[in-house]
């Protein structure tokens, strides 16, 4: 009688978890990227491959897959709206995209609020907590350090640094200073952040008469522009630049830090360049990975629970184009091994790479985390209220 009972109460509890707690049946996505603006073209590219892989799975596995899509460039109380509408409607049960940390930081706060995670294929200066955010890409410790320390051996000891005007290059040009540099006595030749295109002239005059050994670039989203890019041909010295996402233009005597390298024996890499329509770069093999990886958790576990995903995604490793990575345990980042890559005319030549997996390291160095946002909101307070500025011709263009 007494085993019966029991029986009939792991029954009724089985049960009730059955229909309270039902698993879903469709996934809801959100894929957040900027829909204008000078990044608008590179996350329209991304999002494209993002929904076409996910429709892959819908059309091969018969599941309904309901995609929204999040405008990150919109200004703030717009873009919290959009994302109160999606959760109203029960579509945000993950957030997936970003193009740059930029985004990020205009839609964590709003993800968090919502405890919604957000998972970001892309790389950052590394300085952010949040049990919300799945960080694929590398962080600052994983680029910016080994990319230092192989300039300084092999480019030349005198650095001008040149960045955006962007809480990232802020930050990156702190620790260049404060942390890398001071280390060893060692100052930077200059350094300067390009907000308005028309301040470009007088920087490269700056240049010529600094005369540096090399010019350290983190002006990723101006790169984008073909206007910049012709600009930057005229800098005769050595270049090295620190956007990891992305395809270096042809520029001469430019170096580049990446955790992808263009690697012809890599099968997934080969995949990627057949289904990419464009050029290959580390942001769209990650933005393939937060897919794959979202759908291989969906299937197992069958939940939208952000905990629960969150908790998947934690030492998840795999193989990708990029090749070998892993999440870490910690939701600091995600291991990752580096390339260092001279950009040519012809195929890019591989002059290091990182003998093992990186370690992602959230606010490296000596200054504690509260420092670092100390110094981001007071960032983020004198510029306006923005993560980033960036104008031409008297106009917006970031």
């Amino acid at each position: 009688m007494k085993r019966t009972l029991i029986a009939l109460a792991i029954i009724l509890i089985a049960a009730f978890a059955y229909f309270a707690f039902p698993s879903p049946d469709s996934m809801k996505v959100v894929l957040v990227g900027d829909e204008s603006g000078g990044t608008a073209a590179r996350d329209k590219h991304m999002l494209a491959l993002m929904e076409a892989r996910l429709q892959r799975f819908a059309d091969t596995h018969q599941v309904n897959v309901e995609i929204s899509y999040l405008d990150a460039s919109l200004p703030r109380v717009k873009l919290e709206t959009q994302i109160q509408s999606f959760v109203d409607d029960g579509l945000a049960d993950v957030l997936l995209g970003c193009g740059d940390s930029s985004c990020v930081r205009r839609v964590l706060p709003l993800a968090e609020s919502y405890g919604i995670n957000l998972v970001y294929p892309g790389s950052s200066e590394g300085l952010f907590k949040s049990r919300y955010l799945i960080h694929l890409g590398v962080v600052a410790n994983q680029y910016l350090f080994p990319a230092v320390s192989w300039v300084r051996k092999h480019l030349g000891e005198n650095i001008f640094y040149l960045g955006s005007e962007s809480a990232r290059s802020r930050m990156m040009g702190r620790m260049l200073s404060n942390q890398l540099l001071k280390a060893s006595g060692q100052t930077l030749a200059g350094e300067e952040y390009l907000d308005t295109f028309e301040e470009l002239p007088s920087i490269l005059d700056k240049i010529s008469v600094y005369q540096p050994d090399v010019v350290l670039l983190d002006m990723c989203e101006w790169l984008l522009h073909p206007t910049f890019v012709q600009a930057l041909r005229d800098i005769k010295q050595r270049k090295f630049s620190l956007c990891t996402d992305q395809r270096m233009p042809i520029v001469n005597d430019l170096y580049f830090v990446s955790h992808y390298y263009d690697h012809k024996r890599n099968r997934l890499n080969n995949e990627l360049n057949e289904t990419i329509n464009g050029t290959p770069n580390a942001l769209l093999s990650m933005a393939l990975l937060a897919i794959d990886m979202y759908i291989d958790g969906w299937q197992k576990q069958r939940t939208n629970h952000a905990s629960e995903i969150a908790d998947y995604f934690k030492g998840k490793n795999a193989f990708t184009a990029a090749g070998s990575m892993a999440v870490d345990f910690h939701n600091e980042g995600s291991w990752h091994s580096v390339f260092i890559v001279h950009a040519g005319p012809g195929d890019d030549k591989l002059l290091w790479m990182s003998d093992v997996l990186m370690r992602p390291v959230m606010f490296p160095g000596l200054e504690a985390p509260s420092d670092w946002q100390h110094n981001l909101t007071i960032y983020w307070r004198n510029n306006r209220g923005r993560w980033r500025t960036g104008s031409m011709n008297g106009k917006p263009w970031l």
